[in-house]
């Protein structure tokens, strides 16, 4: 349900851990290795967590350093919906599941939709670029 609500897998272990060690400091290296995730993707992610508030960061010698924003606006919502989490997972409801079979059908059908609108539509049509040839190939195929 997490997903749902802040789609970046990164961000959102950077939440839990924080949420974990709430009183700790990290250097980007180190909250990389402790949630498994590449430090150029955690430094991205921790760039807009500052941004928004949800951080702190500061430089300290050579190193610019990380901690949780307790005074962070939206903090114990977040923290709220972050525990709940963890706690109850729902499976996301799926509308329609298809069978390969029925896959194939339908994609079928779209490629006799797609032969329909090309006769409709490309008689009056003017090209303002010569067509790559890929695309040539695939309207052969098509007609």
């Amino acid at each position: 349900m997490l997903e749902l609500l802040i789609p970046s897998a990164s961000r959102r272990k950077i939440l839990l851990h924080l949420l974990k060690h709430p009183d700790e400091e990290y250097h980007l290296r180190e909250l990389s290795r402790r949630i498994s995730e590449p430090a150029p993707v955690v430094k991205r992610e921790l760039d807009k967590l500052d941004q928004l508030g949800v951080i702190i960061s500061w430089v300290r010698g050579n190193q610019r350093r990380f901690r949780l924003n307790r005074s962070f606006l939206f903090w114990p919502e977040l923290k709220s919906i972050l525990e709940k989490s963890k706690t109850h997972s729902a499976p996301v409801n799926v509308a329609e599941t298809y069978t390969l079979e029925e896959i194939v059908r339908r994609r079928k059908g779209w490629g006799k939709r797609s032969r329909e609108v090309l006769k409709a539509y490309s008689k009056n049509l003017e090209r303002k670029r010569p067509r790559h040839p890929a695309e040539a190939k695939m309207l052969e195929n098509l007609a």
